[in-house]
């Protein structure tokens, strides 16, 4: 029941929290080229369909996928970011939205992406990417880009890791999860002493 309360409250701290930081995030972010050159990777082989970005935050992905002539949705928990991401690409669909629910049907969008998220809110890793899955069509791929466990623990990685846990973020062992689904992903690292991942599977009829 404790876990639970502490579970809610860092929810709404966060909710909250992202709306404040919604109009200083691609500044301060803009720091970190890393960020957006995974962004552009998730995205670069895409040329149509529509593309589902959960926690969207200020939508940089989208405004990339909309320019290469995608249908753009996105899903994120802050109001302040769905604005700032409304500013970029007003043509997309924007909703507030649980990671774990996901507001859309089953098998609606070719692409289901997240990018830099999953480990920095307090959510389930499994449940996301059950309902990134649950959403994405038959055919189509679901793609994250994020801090991951890496392959070998390293001294290097192993100090890293503790430093990413200092700022709550936390990497997942994405690759066991689609495992655990059922799904072999391909995975590509893409820096920072292999802790940094691009992982994508076909989504297939089971």
């Amino acid at each position: 029941m404790r876990e639970r309360y502490y579970d809610a409250v860092f929810a709404i701290y966060n909710k909250l929290l992202y709306s404040k930081l919604a109009k200083y995030y691609d500044s301060f972010f803009s720091l970190f080229s890393k960020y957006e050159k995974a962004k552009e990777r998730v995205i670069e082989s895409l040329s149509s369909g529509s593309i589902l970005d959960v926690a969207c935050g200020t939508g940089s992905l989208l405004a990339m996928a909309s320019k290469k002539g995608l249908e753009c949705y996105g899903v994120d928990l802050s109001q302040g970011m769905l604005g700032r991401a409304k500013s970029k690409v007003s043509n997309a669909e924007l909703k507030i939205g649980n990671f774990e629910d996901i507001p859309y049907p089953d098998d609606h969008f070719d692409y289901v992406v997240c990018t830099n998220s999953i480990g920095s809110v307090q959510v389930n890793p499994r449940s996301v990417i059950s309902e990134m899955l649950r959403v994405c069509k038959y055919g189509g791929e679901v793609r994250i880009a994020d801090y991951s466990e890496p392959p070998q623990r390293t001294f290097k990685n192993k100090i890293l890791i503790k430093f990413f846990k200092l700022f709550g973020d936390t990497p997942y062992d994405y690759l066991s999860i689609f495992r655990n689904f059922g799904y072999e992903p391909d995975v590509e690292i893409l820096g920072l002493y292999d802790t940094y991942q691009f992982l994508r599977v076909k989504k297939e009829h089971r």
